[in-house]
């Protein structure tokens, strides 16, 4: 196969076994699933890519990608949504709840994944919170993101940066599109630039960007 310059060497997807046991999906449509799943779990994102992405990263065809899609949306277990950007018709795609069928834990990171409904709230061994500094708190905050929802100051950016310079920018877009998205602005209009730095840093952790 070609190599395909828009997906990096290192991407990778997971394919959890309640995804086969639970769900009964396979081939393409497993794969699939497992790759918006990752972008949308925890209610952190949503898959915004094309369907030639998704063909390119599980080796098929975009007849076989809509195929499988169709097939997800039906089984509700995907969720299709259209929106405007910059007077442009997008659509993204966002693994839906399955709660009902899924209850599982996981220790990853040291912590417990609560069920899909909940999103992986993770306990982290350490608070990080607890561990930045108050005068990092005072410097001036700026909007980060296409849509400006995520707020960061200086300090804390940098802090994300020295933490995972290649995926740092792309966490706090996900973010930011997430809230814009799903219209959470009033839910993350009392974040701070420090919880903001948590979430973006958990982020990053629970996907295996930043070591423990």
């Amino acid at each position: 196969m070609e190599n395909n310059k828009k997906i990096k060497p290192n991407s990778y997807y997971s394919i959890q076994y309640w995804m086969i046991n639970e769900l009964g999906l396979k081939g393409l449509e497993l794969s699939i699933y497992a790759i918006i799943y990752g972008f949308s779990r925890d209610h952190c994102g949503a898959f915004t890519g094309s369907r030639s992405y998704l063909a390119d990263f599980t080796n098929s065809t975009k007849a076989g990608v809509d195929k499988a899609l169709k097939s997800l949306i039906q089984k509700n277990l995907l969720e299709k949504k259209d929106f405007v950007n910059h007077g442009i018709k997008n659509c993204i795609y966002v693994a839906k709840e399955v709660a009902n069928l899924v209850s599982y834990q996981s220790t990853e990171l040291g912590g417990v994944a609560n069920s899909v409904s909940q999103g992986s709230q993770l306990s982290c061994p350490n608070n990080i919170e607890d561990n930045i500094e108050d005068n990092t708190l005072s410097l001036e905050v700026k909007h980060f993101g296409l849509y400006g929802n995520v707020i960061l100051n200086d300090e804390l950016y940098d802090r994300l940066l020295i933490e995972s310079e290649e995926y740092a920018d792309e966490y706090i877009e996900r973010l930011d599109s997430s809230i814009e998205i799903r219209q959470l602005q009033k839910e993350y209009s009392t974040y701070s630039p420090k919880q903001f730095y948590v979430k973006i840093l958990d982020m990053l952790r629970r996907d295996g960007h930043v070591e423990v």
